[in-house]
């Protein structure tokens, strides 16, 4: 696994002209996590994942926590994939290039059980947390770089709890997450159909 993760991201390094490559190293397997219970109704679940934008300039996931308590924030178009590396361009699906703040939330769909292999790629400060655990966090501004691979066990299929908090500064942004599920399936990004949301 270290090395299918670890040849895959010195490929994306150079691919897109990274000077730091990530650290591959084996974690602590997490378990624990907990499905969504109940179960979402499927005819309730819309594509993607919900997205509330907040416009702010902020240096951490902590100030931007604690902006989220006095601005509501404005709800932007699903995001269908967490497949983002746009340069100086718009942030995810926002019209803004700098100063956005992201609170992306809904569900990510574990088909059987057993262990997923993650890693999170980002531009500036991210917090990843699945099944209400808090699995990753880059909580500042920092350029490109990939986490340590992130092992979760899922012991019972269904939907889990999804939330993103991201924030990008100024300049570029990035927000990628990858994994490898149980199975023949190659490291790739987490496909559109494992996210979810409900919809109004």
């Amino acid at each position: 696994m270290i090395a299918m993760f670890g040849k895959f991201v010195k490929g994306v390094a150079i691919g897109v002209g990274l000077s730091v490559a990530a650290t591959v190293a084996q974690a602590d397997v997490i378990t624990g996590l907990k499905p969504a219970s109940p179960q979402p109704a499927a005819s309730a679940l819309k594509p993607g994942l919900a997205v509330q934008y907040y416009g702010a300039k902020l240096n951490s996931i902590r100030e931007f926590i604690e902006w989220m308590e006095y601005d509501k924030g404005k709800a932007g178009p699903p995001i269908p994939q967490l497949n983002y590396q746009v340069g100086q361009g718009p942030v995810l699906t926002a019209t803004a290039t700098d100063m956005v703040g992201a609170d992306i939330t809904g569900f990510i769909n574990f088909e059987r059980s057993g262990p997923y292999t993650f890693m999170v790629h980002s531009n500036d400060g991210v917090r990843l947390t699945i099944g209400d655990k808090m699995i990753y966090e880059d909580p500042e501004v920092h350029a490109d770089r990939f986490s340590d691979e992130i092992t979760l066990e899922i012991s019972e299929p269904g939907w889990y709890p999804v939330r993103v908090l991201y924030f990008e500064k100024k300049n570029t942004s990035t927000l990628e997450l990858y994994w490898d599920p149980p199975g023949p399936e190659e490291v790739d990004y987490v496909p559109t159909k494992a996210f979810a949301h409900i919809g109004k």
